[in-house]
């Protein structure tokens, strides 16, 4: 994985979601949040529900 900020990429660690504490309540949180990051202005996407 790297790290790219204008023209230098930056070699970085790649981690887990448990290395960051998350649980997939919060990754999923995540992706409601940051939905373009699995769909691009191209396409769309409606999220209709969430797990209890």
């Amino acid at each position: 994985m790297y790290k790219i900020s204008k023209y230098k990429a930056e070699s970085i660690e790649p981690v887990t979601f448990s290395d960051l504490g998350m649980q997939e309540s919060d990754i999923e949180e995540l992706l409601r949040n940051n939905i373009e990051m699995i769909a691009d202005e191209e396409k769309s996407m409606l999220i209709v529900g969430q797990q209890v």
